[in-house]
């Protein structure tokens, strides 16, 4: 039985052992995919509302608040640091050689922000820091988040 099936007969339904097999495709949208293929160039964009003004980051092509139509716009990438966290345990609870820091970025004009990995001494992180991205050498970007390495002091 998959999930998309429907059920008739209640004995058709049986008990899982372990864990539940789920497959799922995501797509960022073609806002995302504009995004994605920005970042790729080493460049960072917003979506701003034609009518209202408002900075969406990540980009999306309608407004929320009055449903215009939004424009794609370059920003810097560099914001400040809204809160962050500091990971000692990887997901296996297994003590980490160095701590990862995590933090909320809102991004320099626009109305989002960006949650990524922060390089700096945990000591040393503030909220109100201001950081900046740090991307794979161009050659090594595949248009994935993952081509921002981290974010770092400025």
């Amino acid at each position: 039985m998959v999930f998309n099936e429907k059920i008739v007969n209640p004995t058709e339904l049986r008990h899982w052992e372990g864990k539940i097999e789920l497959y799922w495709v995501y797509t960022s949208g073609s806002a995302g995919d504009e995004f994605f293929k920005a970042l790729k160039k080493g460049k960072f964009i917003a979506a701003k509302c034609k009518e209202c003004g408002k900075v969406y980051f990540p980009p999306r092509i309608y407004c929320e608040y009055d449903f215009s139509e939004t424009e794609y716009v370059n920003i810097s990438g560099e914001g400040t640091v809204r809160a962050f966290t500091v990971a000692r345990l990887d997901k296996d609870e297994k003590p980490l050689e160095k701590p990862e820091i995590y933090a909320i970025i809102d991004l320099d004009g626009t109305d989002g922000c960006i949650v990524h990995l922060l390089n700096a001494k945990p000591e040393d992180v503030y909220v109100g820091m201001r950081v900046k991205p740090v991307l794979k050498a161009k050659n090594k970007r595949e248009g994935r988040i993952t081509d921002i390495l981290y974010y770092k002091p400025s």
